[in-house]
């Protein structure tokens, strides 16, 4: 299957259905008016005025976000707190479309929040909140009973492993277990991950990782999982290594200001529903590429692309 020919089942919407498991964030935009600034009595320090603010899914939401921009059924799986922020998370997801009904609470943790302060278009010193204990097994095996229930209603499975704290989050090494199991049970499902610290941990399912330092190994994980590896490369476009080889996958030339913010998570989006139609690993890469070409020229925000501006970009290639 050709880009334009994948192009074309994208000109109705497409009748796919795929769970996305992971560690699901809250985005939290402030923007910052400069010309508010006040002197702090207490501190002497400037005090930097909030005017607005926007919340978005972050981390595996970000892949909710663009997979719903593009009208794919999406059914949600994580673990979020009893919080404000695990509130503000779930209406964002609802707000989009997403089915949210396999998310977990769990009152001992707290809702992974990326609060972003923002500065005349620029980001400042992030503010994160994550968790650095790991969930209850209780909370464990309610999670693993929803991938099960979630799985055999999909197409395809995206796991996002967002977090570098080993066993902390909701992908942890009993998880990963579970989905090579899952793996051998749904043979024809499409399964790929995402992991910023652990994708060498990862059995028997397609793998990505942006790390540039892979690009030398891709072809040994591909003999591990005998699977597609993905490896992207921001402007230079990405690898995909498979049975025959490695092959390079041109970016789509952007111009102008970019924010990289979400790029790596809209290419997971276009690579999982481009094979969920039937395209091979290539075709599929080039798709992911085309979204986050689209995705960076958003500033300022978690960008997403519509079926109507993938199609626009394919025909002028």
């Amino acid at each position: 299957m050709t880009i334009r020919e994948l192009g074309e089942k994208l000109a109705g919407p497409p009748e796919i259905t795929i769970t996305v498991l992971g560690d699901y964030c809250l985005d939290k935009y402030l923007y910052i008016d400069e010309t508010k600034d006040e002197k702090s009595l207490e501190t002497g320090l400037t005090a930097y005025q909030v005017t607005k603010k926007a919340l978005y899914p972050g981390a595996a939401g970000t892949v909710v976000n663009n997979l719903r921009s593009l009208e794919v059924k999406t059914l949600c799986v994580g673990v979020i707190g009893e919080d404000g922020e695990g509130y503000e998370l779930l209406s964002a997801l609802k707000k989009i479309g997403a089915d949210a009904s396999y998310m977990l609470t769990d009152n001992r943790r707290c809702t992974s929040t990326y609060t972003k302060p923002m500065r005349k278009n620029s980001e400042l010193n992030r503010l994160d909140f994550k968790n650095f204990t790991p969930m209850s097994k209780q909370t464990e095996q309610k999670l693993i009973e929803n991938i099960y229930e979630a799985v055999s209603k999909s197409n395809a499975l995206i796991i996002l492993d967002q977090f570098t704290e080993e066993n902390c989050n909701v992908i942890n090494s009993n998880i990963r277990e579970e989905i090579a199991l899952i793996a051998d049970k749904y043979p024809d499902l499409i399964i790929y991950a995402d992991s910023r610290a652990y994708i060498n941990k990862f059995k028997n399912i397609m793998v990505k990782c942006n790390n540039h330092e892979i690009k030398d190994n891709g072809g040994v994980l591909y003999e591990k999982n005998k699977k597609p590896v993905f490896v992207t490369m921001g402007e230079k476009g990405s690898l995909v290594f498979d049975k025959d080889g490695s092959h390079e996958i041109s970016a789509v030339k952007v111009e102008g200001e970019i924010d990289i913010c979400g790029a790596g998570d809209a290419c997971t989006s276009g690579i999982v529903l481009g094979m969920a139609l039937g395209a091979p690993p290539q075709t599929a890469a080039l798709l992911g590429n085309i979204i986050s070409s689209i995705t960076i020229k958003q500033i300022g925000v978690t960008g997403t692309a519509s079926r109507e501006q993938v199609r626009e970009v394919i025909a002028e290639l």
